[in-house]
């Protein structure tokens, strides 16, 4: 996923040379953009008496809109954003797959429906147009977690979590002004989140614990 990003980021640079004789570009100001990329989805989990203690990955994309504000002296540039991506990935299962079915045993599903933030961001100029950021800021995300139990004896059990947490953000990214109201971006970020009780039912004391990794590419208009 890293490798995804730098590839990315060496792409932007190459492309700086075709602008490399234009006139000082001005970052100061708004934009509005479309953004979208890779998704890779972490739960680790725990509970008070589980064979399944560990943590679980599954890949997928997202896709939604970023906005923000720039201001610039000499060759730092600085600035706010905010973001809100729709996550596909769908749901991450783990357990016994027989309980799943009403087997004996304990059965878990998680899943990210979307994510948020509003940060700040911080960067160097490397040439007129091309720009090297890191960022960091909060994050709140929609999630749910589902967790079955199957006991060998006695009767089963289920609850449930659909709501919003919420977490912090932090990453680095690289922007190229193609003109004067647009540009492109590559930039990566990784998002921690409150931990996830569904509460009475269920394996006793089951705990989810969300987090993500994202690759996302953008274009925006700049004004």
């Amino acid at each position: 996923m890293k490798s995804i990003f730098l590839a990315s980021v060496a792409v932007l640079a190459l492309v700086t040379d075709a602008g490399a004789q234009d006139a000082r570009y001005n970052w100061a100001g708004s934009y509005i953009g479309v953004e979208g990329g890779y998704a890779g989805s972490s739960v680790g989990f725990d509970a008070d008496t589980t064979k399944f203690q560990d943590t679980y990955h599954k890949s997928g994309f997202l896709g939604g809109i970023y906005a923000g504000h720039d201001w610039q002296s000499g060759s730092v540039v600085y600035g706010v954003v905010g973001d809100f991506d729709f996550v596909g990935v769908g749901d991450t299962e783990f357990g016994d797959n027989a309980a799943f079915t009403g087997g004996k045993g304990e059965a878990y599903t998680y899943d990210v429906d979307w994510v948020a933030t509003a940060r700040l961001r911080a960067g160097y100029a490397v040439s007129d147009r091309f720009l090297a950021y890191a960022t960091g800021g909060v994050a709140a995300g929609h999630f749910q977690a589902t967790n079955y139990d199957y006991p060998f004896l006695g009767s089963s059990s289920s609850s449930d979590f659909s709501g919003v947490k919420f977490g912090g953000v932090f990453g680095v990214g690289a922007e190229y002004a193609l003109a004067d109201k647009w540009s492109l971006k590559a930039e990566y970020l990784h998002y921690i989140f409150d931990g996830i009780d569904p509460g009475p039912g269920g394996t006793a004391g089951a705990r989810f614990k969300p987090s993500l990794d994202t690759v996302k590419f953008g274009i925006a208009y700049r004004f």
